[in-house]
């Protein structure tokens, strides 16, 4: 009898694992998008009161455009089906082998059921989650909280010294853990997914009150004598061709401001999707370089263009750059 290959020994065990993709129902529900108050906006600039939100709900919402919970299990039928892996999605990992399966093969934007077994046993579902190709970016490791469940972390990686690190979701922490070392710095496949986007309404922003302000105020009453404090009026901040990040209410989110400088189409089954690729630039450190898919649910009557500059609350997700470059077989 002839030997099977290791890639058809996988796909044998992934299909007996199929009718499993009913544990899917107990995955979680979508969260309701929220927009921050200006109290909370204070609180999100100095990155307090952030948590650690072990769910993909929101970001299943605005990908399938509809409630998760509802077509999960036909997701899961579907990757398992019709969905494919690489060499460097398949890892053996203290006695059990782990499998990632992705659909659509050929789309940037798929969904991914994480697969477990015992050596030699059978493959079933750990973990759904989506999967998004993204652009390589060199980090340096700062902490990493791992999910409890899922086989998911969210990593920390160091962006300017002395402030606060930027968190992403690493769906494949259980292959990249060991490389996962703080004060290393590894190549990040990094990718964000738009919860929300708009273009950009507001090209100046009126500050009353902080450290800007105060100067801004003692400079304006020096020049105008006899003036008062209430006759200052706001520091006008000119937004146009500003690139912000600001952390958002969970960690791996964030809110940013930036300029798209090429936008694809892409699907997720029966969902469009948008791809801006947009670009933060650092003083001391090469560029960011960030995909943002957006989908037709999020952007709504909006098609964004080249040049344009959006407003977006996104989700960042990333993993060590794979080691194949391969498509999915």
């Amino acid at each position: 009898m002839t030997k099977k290959s290791k890639a058809e020994q996988v796909e044998e065990k992934v299909q007996d694992a199929a009718p499993a993709a009913e544990q899917a129902e107990q995955m979680e529900g979508a969260d309701a998008a929220r927009q921050p108050s200006e109290e909370e906006l204070k609180v999100m600039l100095r990155g307090e009161n952030r948590q650690h939100d072990e769910a993909l709900g929101d970001a299943w919402a605005v990908l399938l455009g509809q409630n998760p919970m509802a077509v999960m299990p036909q997701v899961v039928g579907t990757v398992l089906h019709d969905g494919g892996t690489r060499p460097a999605w398949q890892w053996t990992r203290s006695g059990k082998e782990y499998v990632l399966m992705a659909w659509p093969k050929d789309q940037p934007s798929r969904a991914a059921v994480l697969m477990q077994a015992d050596e030699g046993e059978k493959f079933k579902p750990l973990s759904a989650v989506p999967f998004l190709e993204g652009l390589p970016n060199d980090l340096t490791v700062e902490d990493i909280h791992p999910w409890s469940q899922g086989g998911g972390a969210n990593v920390a990686v160091s962006m300017i010294e002395g402030k606060n690190p930027m968190w992403f979701y690493d769906p494949l922490y259980l292959r990249d853990k060991d490389d996962l070392t703080p004060g290393v710095t590894q190549s990040f496949l990094l990718s964000g997914l738009a919860i929300a986007l708009r273009k950009a309404l507001l090209d100046d922003v009126n500050i009353t009150q902080g450290p800007q302000y105060e100067a801004w105020a003692a400079q304006w009453l020096a020049e105008n004598p006899g003036k008062t404090r209430l006759d200052v009026p706001p520091l006008k901040i000119s937004m146009a061709g500003r690139q912000l990040i600001m952390p958002g209410r969970r960690f791996a989110e964030y809110q940013v401001r930036t300029k798209v400088e090429r936008v694809d189409d892409v699907k997720l089954e029966k969902m469009d999707i948008k791809v801006l690729y947009v670009r933060f630039p650092f003083d001391q450190r090469p560029d960011m370089v960030l995909p943002i898919y957006a989908s037709k649910m999020v952007l709504r009557d909006y098609e964004p263009q080249v040049g344009d500059e959006v407003d977006a609350y996104v989700w960042l997700q990333g993993r060590i750059i794979d080691m194949d470059e391969s498509p999915a077989q």
